[in-house]
């Protein structure tokens, strides 16, 4: 059985890996916080995400291409969201040890797993995935969102 991890990648002459979505200045309370309430925090809340690519000559191309289209459709985050980053996940064999890209190429039609990380501003975990849900959702209209991982920031 394959084991879901993921492999971070940065940006290089390949391309855009990360889509770094840190929220302009924001007015400040006296005591130095950017919430509307005071119970609330910052929640890093990641999503596995298939993504289809058509016409995609390699795996890279792939990647490339995969990334580019949601780093565009979820750029635009409200006040409550912030870094917002992209990975590709990867596959692990417990029989060889060896790791490879989520990625399966057939005719030009490529499915690319993806890791979307966000930081929500939410009083709880389970508020946090559901502002994150709300947030990337209706930009990746038809697209399952499965949250792999909730933490406090």
């Amino acid at each position: 059985m394959a084991e879901r991890q993921s492999q971070s990648h940065t940006a290089t002459n390949d391309g855009p890996y990360a889509v770094e979505n840190d929220s302009t200045p924001r007015q400040s309370r006296q005591d130095g916080s950017h919430g509307s309430a005071t119970r609330e925090g910052w929640y890093s809340v990641t999503f596995s995400v298939p993504w289809i690519v058509r016409g995609a000559e390699t795996g890279q191309d792939a990647i490339n291409i995969a990334v580019s289209e949601v780093g565009k459709r979820i750029t635009a985050a409200s006040d409550r969201t912030r870094n917002c980053n992209i990975n590709v996940q990867s596959l692990g064999c417990n029989g060889c040890n060896s790791r490879t890209d989520a990625l399966l190429l057939v005719s030009k039609t490529a499915l690319v797993g993806l890791l979307v990380t966000l930081e929500v501003q939410a009083e709880s975990g389970e508020e946090a995935e559901r502002l994150a849900r709300r947030e990337i959702g209706p930009h990746l209209e038809d697209t399952p969102l499965t949250s792999v991982d909730i933490s406090r920031v």
